[in-house]
């Protein structure tokens, strides 16, 4: 490909891809607002919701955070009461994070507001096809750029989509 068209279709990405994430950080921020909770925390919680019992380390390899950006949102959702750590295997070092029920309680909380709800209905506007075409360059895309290691990631993502999706298709 030409360095010039090359360069036109980056430009166009990043600048693209930034102003989505930003919009879509500031509307999870609105939505999980709704409920006390920072968009972080929720996140955090909505890992733990299909994955309980992780390590530290696992939520933020998964989330893709830091190590103290973890510890510290952990310590923040344990002193609100919805998640707690526990010793694994008497193995002071190794503390395993389990939601609340009140945790459970407040992240469907927040997924059950109105905002929510229309952010979360953007989908509406595509048809499955367009959403699968779209979904799998998103992907080859993180892949390339990532400089993650997104092995948990992706296997948080693949258990997430079909425990949502065996959800939907039961109710």
């Amino acid at each position: 490909m030409d360095r010039k068209i090359q360069d036109y279709y980056f430009n166009i990405f990043l600048n693209l891809l930034r102003a989505t994430y930003m919009n879509l950080e500031k509307n999870w921020e609105n939505v999980a607002r709704e409920s006390g909770l920072t968009h972080a925390q929720q996140h955090a919680l909505w890992i733990l919701k299909f994955l309980d019992g992780l390590t530290l380390e696992q939520l933020g390899s998964i989330a893709l955070w830091n190590k103290s950006t973890t510890s510290a949102l952990v310590s923040r959702l344990e002193k609100k009461g919805y998640i707690k750590k526990d010793k694994f295997l008497d193995n002071s070092r190794v503390i395993k994070i389990h939601i609340t029920d009140q945790g459970k309680s407040i992240v469907e909380e927040s997924l059950a507001t109105k905002t929510a709800f229309e952010f979360m209905g953007i989908f509406e506007h595509f048809d499955n096809s367009e959403l699968e075409s779209f979904l799998k360059t998103l992907h080859k895309i993180a892949d390339l750029v990532g400089t993650w290691n997104l092995n948990d990631f992706e296997n948080f993502l693949e258990i997430s989509s079909s425990k949502l999706l065996k959800n939907e298709q039961m109710s």
